[in-house]
């Protein structure tokens, strides 16, 4: 089933990137999270145009009850093998956007951009994890660090490089967890407090039904797909962590590969030419 909690808490982008610095303050645990996390390659391809087929039963999800639906739903998006999620979230009056696509094996690649902080690139395969700031990031982390003057230093030498070698990291392990938003999604059992159908309309095109679900995280709304499988299309939230986010490109194969060797920079290297500059 499927509440209206939508990502972890910004807590988990913050990442370490130097010895007692975090780019975008404490990093501390991440707040649960349903139906999950994230979803795309900057690189990647559009999302794919939806399928206007009737579901593969001929039955009008439509028609069914509220919790039907999200039962229908969460069947559907259990036995996907990828996806992308791409939206937004604000916690403690700071947006975080994210655009990530990921696959059942927690293969994922895409991008986290987290107030005026700046954004980072995400990597992750089964070989490891790769983040790739930009310069608005790593000048942050200059300016936390009391460095403010260091920061377009800090930012010219590691720009276009990707960082790695911290994956045991708690900070490096967050983000890739977030690549493991299909079996968050799998393994959301929980049920809103309530659930009202509403009426049908569109999303990216694609025919869906509204349910607006209440629960201990506050109101929003689920939208899932009328025509092909009935795929979970939107969620949003109108809480205290008002977001949204949209799914796409369900079962589109990915391939992510590791950056080239010439633009990684190792995490122990890292932290030394930082302290130099």
């Amino acid at each position: 089933m499927f509440s209206n909690r939508l990502v972890p808490s910004a807590a988990v982008l913050c990442v370490t990137l130097a010895v007692g610095a975090t780019a975008c303050g404490s990093s501390g645990s991440t707040k649960a999270s349903s139906p999950a996390s994230a979803a795309a390659p900057a690189s990647a391809a559009a999302p794919a145009s939806p399928s206007a087929s009737p579901s593969p039963s001929g039955l009008d999800v439509s028609t069914l009850s509220a919790d039907d639906i999200l039962d229908k739903a969460h069947t559907a998006m259990s036995s996907i093998t990828s996806m992308r999620m791409a939206g937004n979230i604000t916690t403690d009056g700071q947006k975080t956007v994210m655009d990530l696509r990921a696959d059942k094996d927690k293969n994922c690649a895409g991008t986290v951009t987290v107030g005026a902080t700046g954004s980072v690139e995400i990597i992750h395969n089964a070989s490891g994890t790769w983040m790739k700031p930009d310069a608005a990031f790593w000048q942050n982390v200059s300016a936390q660090e009391g460095h403010a003057s260091a920061g377009p230093a800090v930012a010219k030498m590691f720009s276009g490089k990707y960082l790695t070698g911290a994956q045991d990291d708690q900070n490096f392990k967050d983000m890739a967890s977030m690549c493991d938003m299909i079996s968050g999604i799998a393994g959301d059992n929980s049920k809103p407090d309530s659930a009202t159908k509403a009426a049908p309309t569109t999303i990216n095109g694609q025919g869906a039904i509204e349910i607006d679900t209440k629960d201990q995280d506050g109101p929003g709304s689920v939208y899932i797909a009328t025509q092909g499988a009935p795929y979970l299309l939107r969620m949003t939230s109108t809480g205290s962590e008002p977001g949204q986010f949209d799914l796409s490109e369900f079962n589109k194969p990915l391939s992510i590969q590791a950056p080239p060797a010439d633009q990684v920079i190792n995490y122990s290297d890292f932290q030394k030419k930082v302290q130099s500059v």
